[in-house]
């Protein structure tokens, strides 16, 4: 008999085994704590475990079946179908642990996984590939990740043959689950047992388990786990990944979860602001990652907080999922001010999101589960992705730095095309500096003007040759992520308008402009659209935001976001893979 398992790492860092030697005691402990979850009084005992031992290792067997339950098969079948048959059925689960001289593997099977889901290093999978991998070799099938800037909050991706890991681009990206082949090399090496040929190469799953796409004995089973064991032992290549996960659970709770909880009351400051320029100071992707497509396509979403006897109560429900953070910051200024940062914290970590489709509740979550960020901690970078901490790796940042200098260098827009100055203290909101180009021959600013969801840029200027779509930004900061995003989606509806014979976008656009009484320059509708036919380039124009006015290009030491240093990398590889050329330009603010 074969299975195809999958291999999960218990951690004994985590806060409840923290301690435990013992390896009876940490099973006890982590079936004790299921047990609690569900309600159910009985105390489990070491002792009922099953035990063997192989070689070096000892085998503990933990076997429970579930309650008779009947198949919801038989509701979902007409009764001329269903009468006279049982379906009653019961399921059985079990988890199989595995004791080493260093480690606490298990295998499950049946419904075991949420019991040892708070105790597994949710990374085993791909911190065990990172030891071993060779990525000009190494062939990727499938890889999910999670974005920590750009327009993508997840992406799954498939690959062709032949499509090495040193292909896939990993900026800006957590892998979650990957999918691949190993090399000939690395498969003799530590697998090769495995093989049927000479020319096996090994093809496997690491996400948050290891799992060899094969089915295999037990026999072979103790010859995995054997081979992790020294496979673990290896130095992991940071190659992966540009982030590092901090795994240190009393840095997590004492420094980086109090500096999220202060940040996010902080920021209940900006309510009712957001739309006035006004910034803020908390910057987040808000997601529910468990199943990002199941929270972008949901109807409504319905937020509950906890109740003194442990339930939830519906608080509010929106539909629009860009209101969901202000609205939950909203209840708990209500109930207790902005004063009590105490009833705050203990307020939004009872909070729930639920997300409805067609009446139907979806997927659901805590509501810091969904938060996803960046900010500074001793100087230091931290990310915070799916409830995981990361740290910046330092190659990443230095790479960062040198394409941010690259792109600037490289594709630069001529100085004069933006050149008035900026003085924050005399212009204070962006529409009111693009508004100072109106009337100036060459020029339209489109800025506000809003056709079928579509801002075409702030300003446009034209010559004999170019076309230029301006779009413009205070400051070289995180705020870079929401203008690099705008670029992309106005060059892809772009080039679907001119893809059109009547190109009627342009002509609603041209029609607003003369009903807002903006100049057109003198065009008539026809020049205005045949300003479209000349070389287009769009230009993602900013100014510094620091209290002295540097130069990004020379001074990129002093600008430290690292996502607006990596959203300008990736839209202007984008842009120039997929749509226009995307230039830059500073402006100056004196």
């Amino acid at each position: 008999m074969t299975k195809n398992p999958k291999i999960y790492l218990i951690d004994k860092n985590k806060r409840l085994i923290k301690g435990i030697v013992d390896t009876e005691k940490i099973i006890q402990k982590i079936i004790n704590t299921s047990f609690k979850k569900l309600g159910i009084a009985q105390n489990f005992k070491s002792k009922n475990l099953k035990r063997t031992t192989k070689g070096e290792f000892t085998y503990f067997l933990y076997l429970y079946n579930s309650k008779d339950i009947v198949s919801d098969w038989e509701e979902f079948l007409p009764k001329s179908l269903t009468q006279g048959e049982d379906f009653i059925q019961q399921k059985l689960s079990l988890i199989l642990f595995v004791e080493t001289e260093h480690h606490i593997f298990c295998v499950i099977g049946g419904n075991a996984y949420q019991i040892i889901l708070p105790f597994i290093d949710q990374s085993f999978g791909l911190s065990t590939y990172a030891r071993i991998m060779q990525p000009e070799k190494d062939e990727l099938a499938s890889i999910k990740s999670r974005g920590i800037t750009g327009t993508r909050a997840g992406l799954s991706e498939q690959f062709r043959n032949n499509y090495r890991i040193i292909d896939f681009i990993k900026f800006g990206k957590v892998p979650k689950e990957i999918h691949l082949r190993l090399s000939q090399e690395t498969t003799d090496l530590y697998f090769k047992f495995l093989k049927s040929k000479k020319t096996d190469r090994i093809q496997f799953f690491v996400g948050r388990a290891f799992q060899i796409k094969k089915t295999i004995d037990f026999k072979t089973l103790h010859k995995i786990i054997i081979e992790l064991g020294y496979i673990m032992e290896l130095v992991p290549s940071d190659y992966l990944s540009s982030y590092e996960e901090i795994t240190d659970e009393t840095f997590k709770a004492n420094r980086l979860h109090p500096e999220l909880i202060t940040r996010i009351f902080n920021d209940t400051e900006n309510l009712g602001k957001r739309n006035q320029n006004s910034g803020t100071t908390f910057e987040h992707d808000f997601c529910n990652p468990n199943n990002i497509e199941k929270f972008y396509e949901a109807d409504i979403y319905k937020l509950k907080a906890k109740t003194e006897n442990g339930g939830y109560k519906i608080f509010k429900i929106v539909s629009d999922r860009n209101e969901i953070y202000d609205a939950v910051l909203n209840r708990a200024v209500e109930l207790y001010g902005v004063n009590d940062r105490f009833k705050f914290m203990v307020f939004i970590q009872g909070v729930r999101v639920t997300c409805h489709q067609n009446n139907k509740k979806t997927v659901a979550s805590s509501f810091l589960f969904h938060i996803s960020t960046e900010f500074p901690i001793d100087g230091k970078p931290v990310f915070l992705v799916d409830t995981k901490w990361y740290h910046l790796r330092d190659s990443f940042v230095e790479d960062l730095k040198n394409n941010t200098k690259h792109v600037l260098k490289t594709y630069s827009a001529p100085p004069k095309i933006v050149n008035l100055p900026w003085d924050k203290q005399l212009i204070k909101k962006e529409k009111h500096y693009n508004l100072l180009y109106d009337k100036i021959p060459n020029y339209i600013v489109i800025d506000t003007i809003i056709e079928d969801g579509l801002e075409l840029c702030d300003i446009l200027h034209y010559d004999n040759r170019n076309l230029y779509l301006i779009h413009v930004k205070y400051g070289f900061k995180s705020e870079m992520r929401e203008l690099t995003n705008q670029v992309i989606i106005s060059a892809r509806r772009l080039i679907k308008t001119l893809g059109t014979d009547d190109k009627l976008i342009l002509e609603k656009i041209y029609k607003k402009l003369k009903k807002k009484k903006r100049s057109v320059d003198g065009l008539s509708l026809d020049e205005f659209k045949d300003l479209f036919d000349k070389k287009i380039s769009f230009v993602l124009a900013f100014t510094s935001h620091l209290k002295k006015d540097l130069d990004v290009l020379s001074n990129i030491e002093s600008f430290d976001s690292n996502i607006a240093r990596y959203s300008l990398i990736q839209c202007s590889s984008e842009m120039r893979a997929n749509y226009f050329p995307m230039l830059t330009h500073q402006i100056m603010r004196k």
